[in-house]
Formats: C-alpha cells, sequence, structure tokens
C-alpha cells in the first residue's frame, strides 16, 4: 500500500468513529476526545517550534562567547 492509502484508510476509520460518536458509550466519546486532543496538542507543539526556531530568526537570549585576550 502507498502512503496515500494508508493515510486515507486512517482518515476513514476517523470519520467512521466520528459518525458513530451520537450512540457511543460514554468511555468511547472519552478515549475519543483525549485522543483528538493529544493530535492537536502534537500539531500545535510542532508549528510552535517551527515557527519559534526558523521563523523568529537568532533570538536575543543566546548567549555571547567571550573573546579572550
Amino acid at each position: 500500500m502507498s502512503v496515500k492509502d494508508e493515510l486515507m484508510n486512517i482518515l476513514q476509520r476517523v470519520w467512521n468513529k466520528l459518525q458513530d460518536l451520537p450512540q457511543a458509550s460514554p468511555l468511547e466519546v472519552g478515549a475519543f476526545s483525549i485522543l483528538i486532543l493529544f493530535a492537536a496538542t502534537v500539531l500545535f507543539l510542532i508549528v510552535l517550534s517551527f515557527v519559534s526556531c526558523c521563523c523568529c530568526g537568532k533570538s536575543k537570549y543566546h548567549t555571547s562567547r567571550v573573546q579572550p585576550l
């Protein structure tokens, strides 16, 4: 299977879970919410690290190197 097929398979399973969520037990709803929150947190941290490392340039908190006399 290609990567595209794998991704489509995962998205299809998530879509099926979302459609079955109104009839799910409270335990399943809670577990699914925690998984979605975890995935959103990981994506947010990736974006935040990209912005802080690549877009901001040199940080003002870098220690200056002292040159010997």
